[in-house]
């Protein structure tokens, strides 16, 4: 795309800070998604006033399009980032689509709940704000389809959760994204239930899955998961089928049994959201605003603790200042809650969900067994054959393809000399260790470790999540 009369090239993504967008004026690129992406920005009118700008990378893209028509009414909300107004590049008429919006200086609520102070009773307390505020969205009709921490961003201003990105947002009339059976969503963070869908969805070819608020709530129960113990559910670096089948057969530990910190009441509903049958997990946004409410009305001590446990390192020059540092729990050992189904009853199914099935077979032959305590309420033990462990370590994945980019992975340009580019994607080989020897969050491809290079985290605001094909 050109901005001089074709002399100069410059990408909607690669926008250089003093660039103009109508009344607005780039001062810094904030990210870029699969689809779009996102600049602090200026008010030329009103010198001083900052907003962020969420540009799409291509002229005629119906999921802006659709993004700004929920932006614009149905998604107003004190808790959703507020919406300003419409701006295309270069082009007035015929460019890139973007809108501008409030820029929300804070931090994902991952990184939140993982700064130094942060306690129990803040989380649970900015959870409820979060449910209550997709229990009113979900009366509208809209539901988000895409909830992940980085989509909640908790304002440095005031503490208050802020909800980010509806470029997967649905409303009632709204056009499909994709031909798929899902929209675009990110695995680890899919119900049971959208699953279950996706591995029917060869019989019933065209088919679409109809998300529920019930979705939302599941993906806000792994957002407050992942809040709590420093790890997801079932883990992002697992193989997609493995992944799936994990999300529909395997009981997550309760949070309290990854994080000995977390109050048994929160755990409790973080478990309760996390439930595989959604007729078991809170009705709506109400019931969990509700019962997250009623759990941090407790007045016992461990509520204003600091989520993590935190350990001071000595300066390394004499004189210097001790650092903090954050104590993770170990990753979770999760536990299947029923026995996978026989193959030979798929006999007559497609060949993906057989294949997915035999993949949970495979994986429960080469894992350590163990046993998972029974957690109440409304938690069985598993039966001592059906317990398993999950974890991809010590084992790293294996790859004959290139590997894919994870989240908050360096893409390309890579430093010469120092990063290796795969899949549009930068990485480390580390040269001491080879496999089968590579250690643990790294990837075994064609005779070298690799292990991703992670991008430097900007101020957190509205950036395009994009499809599981980003993840």
């Amino acid at each position: 795309m050109s901005t001089n009369h074709g002399e100069v090239t410059v990408s909607p993504g690669g926008l250089e800070p003093g660039t103009r967008v109508g009344r607005w004026r780039v001062m810094e690129q904030l990210g870029v998604g699969g689809q779009g992406a996102v600049y602090r920005v200026e008010d030329m009118e009103h010198p001083g006033n900052f907003h962020a700008l969420k540009l799409a990378l291509h002229a005629r893209d119906g999921r802006t399009e659709r993004e700004v028509a929920l932006m614009m009414s149905r998604a107003a909300h004190p808790h959703v980032v507020g919406f300003h107004g419409c701006a295309r590049w270069p082009s007035p008429r015929e460019g890139c689509l973007g809108f501008v919006m409030d820029w929300v200086p804070g931090l994902a609520l991952d990184v939140w709940a993982e700064t130094d102070g942060t306690t129990f009773r803040q989380l649970a307390t900015a959870g409820a704000t979060v449910a209550r505020t997709l229990g009113e969205l979900h009366a509208r009709g809209v539901l988000h389809r895409d909830l992940k921490p980085e989509h909640i961003v908790v304002r440095e201003s005031d503490g208050q959760p802020v909800l980010l990105d509806f470029g997967a947002g649905w409303y009632e009339g709204a056009p499909p994204l994709t031909t798929g059976p899902l929209p675009p969503t990110t695995l680890y963070l899919l119900s049971p239930e959208a699953v279950r869908f996706l591995w029917h969805s060869p019989e019933r070819p065209g088919s679409h899955y109809t998300f529920q608020p019930t979705d939302d709530l599941y993906a806000l129960g792994v957002c407050l998961y992942r809040a709590t113990t420093g790890h997801y559910p079932f883990s992002e670096w697992l193989p997609a089928d493995v992944l799936q089948s994990a999300i529909v057969h395997v009981r997550p530990l309760a949070p309290r049994l990854v994080n000995p910190r977390v109050p048994r009441a929160l755990s409790d509903v973080i478990v309760r959201l996390l439930a595989k049958n959604p007729s078991e997990r809170c009705p709506s946004g109400a019931a969990l605003h509700a019962a997250l409410v009623a759990a941090a009305s407790s007045k016992k001590s461990a509520w204003d603790a600091s989520i993590f446990e935190w350990e001071e390192v000595p300066p390394v020059r004499e004189g210097g200042t001790p650092e903090r540092h954050i104590l993770r729990p170990p990753r979770p050992r999760p536990a299947l809650t029923s026995r996978p189904p026989d193959p030979s009853r798929m006999a007559r199914r497609s060949h993906w969900p057989r294949r997915l099935t035999l993949a949970a077979s495979v994986l429960l032959t080469l894992v350590p067994v163990t046993r998972v305590p029974p957690e109440k309420p409304g938690l069985r033990a598993p039966d001592e054959e059906w317990a398993t462990d999950a974890r991809v370590d010590p084992a790293p994945a294996q790859y004959e393809q290139a590997p894919l980019p994870v989240r908050n992975q360096k893409l390309a340009p890579c430093t010469e000399e120092l990063e290796l580019e795969l899949s549009g994607a930068c990485w480390y080989s580390l040269v001491k260790r080879r496999p089968p020897n590579c250690p643990p969050q790294t990837i075994s491809y064609k005779g070298e470790c690799l292990r991703p290079v992670p991008k430097s985290r900007p101020v957190p605001t509205s950036v395009d999540g994009g499809g599981p094909e980003a993840q």
